[in-house]
This record gives structure tokens, C-alpha cells and sequence, in this order.
């Protein structure tokens, strides 16, 4: 796990210039194990804090107990959860790669969406936005989404921390295989 130094502030007076983000990628490598990793970034999208879990394999019988609700189980209520725990101070938004990932708002309790560029030919032309962003069944976190996505889209690449975290975690899993 690899930490970078953080800084307090108060929710009170908290400024736009003070947002915290944080971005959890979860999903199944090529031998059928579940892996994730959280990235907490400052308002500019710069690293906070990374940290990830080793590849989690579920057995054969916890496959046919779990049955369909197995994934989420995993994802969420295990992975989602130890990494959540991990974090140094808690974010504005927490901002996930997958539909299945907005239900972990219930472990976060933030304001929790799934983020992702809008297709050119989906994009209103009215709108100066290129991102979608997907709260899920929560919807009161709408507006708060919706004004930390605004507000700082035109000043950093919302969508490239994904990128980043999938990458550190394969270079973490890398290197603890070795």
C-alpha cells in the first residue's frame, strides 16, 4: 500500500479549490479472481492516497451459495469496504468505473456515481459537458455530483484517474507476485 502526505479540512468552510475525489476500480483478472484498487486525489485529480487488495478468488461452494449476488458481495461488501476503511480522510465524491459499483454509496455514505464520457452522438447540443454520471437509486446525490462534475471538468480530466488506478494496480500486483 502507498500513501502520499494529506491534508485536513474543514466541511464547513469547505471551498471547490478543497474537494477530495476518490476513484475505486474493481473487477475480475484472467484467472477468475476479483482485485481492486482506491485512488483518493485532490481537486486537480492529483494522487492522495493508492491502495489495493491482493486478487480475492472465491471457491467453488461459495460460487453456488452466493449464486448471482456473489459479485457485488465481493466487489462491495468486501473489497469496496477494506479499501474504504483504508482511506486516510473521507472524500467529497466518490466516483466508480461500473454501474454494479454505485451500491457501494451504502459502504461510502457519500455521494457515490458511476462517471463516464458521453458519446458524441448522445451529447445535447446545448451542453458544454463530456461527462455522463450515473448516481444509481441515490438520487439526493444528484446535485452534489453534479456540481463537483461541473465545476471541475473544465479545469482537470475527470475520467483519466481510472486509467491511473488500473495501471498502479497491475504494477502492484506485479510486484508482489515477484
Amino acid at each position: 500500500m502507498s500513501t502520499f502526505p494529506t491534508s485536513d479540512g474543514d466541511d464547513a468552510d469547505q471551498h471547490t479549490t478543497d474537494w477530495t475525489l476518490c476513484y475505486l476500480v474493481c473487477a475480475i483478472d484472467g484467472a477468475n479472481a476479483f482485485v481492486g484498487a482506491i485512488l483518493l486525489t485532490d481537486n486537480r485529480a492529483r494522487p492522495l492516497h493508492f491502495s489495493f487488495v491482493q486478487p480475492i478468488k472465491p471457491t467453488t461452494m461459495q460460487r453456488l451459495l452466493y449464486g448471482s449476488t456473489l459479485d457485488e458481495f465481493i466487489k462491495v461488501d468486501v473489497i469496496a469496504q477494506k479499501l474504504w476503511q483504508g482511506l486516510p480522510n473521507r472524500p467529497d465524491v466518490l466516483f466508480v468505473d461500473s454501474p454494479d459499483l454505485i451500491a457501494a454509496r451504502r459502504i461510502s455514505g457519500i455521494p457515490t456515481a458511476q462517471l463516464c464520457k458521453i458519446a458524441e452522438s448522445d451529447a445535447p447540443a446545448s451542453s458544454l459537458s463530456m461527462l455522463r454520471y450515473d448516481v444509481g437509486p441515490n438520487k439526493n446525490d444528484e446535485n452534489r455530483v453534479g456540481e463537483i462534475v461541473a465545476t471541475l471538468e473544465s479545469t482537470c480530466n475527470l475520467l483519466e484517474p481510472f486509467t491511473r488506478v488500473r495501471e498502479a494496480l497491475k504494477e502492484g500486483l506485479k510486484s508482489r507476485s515477484q
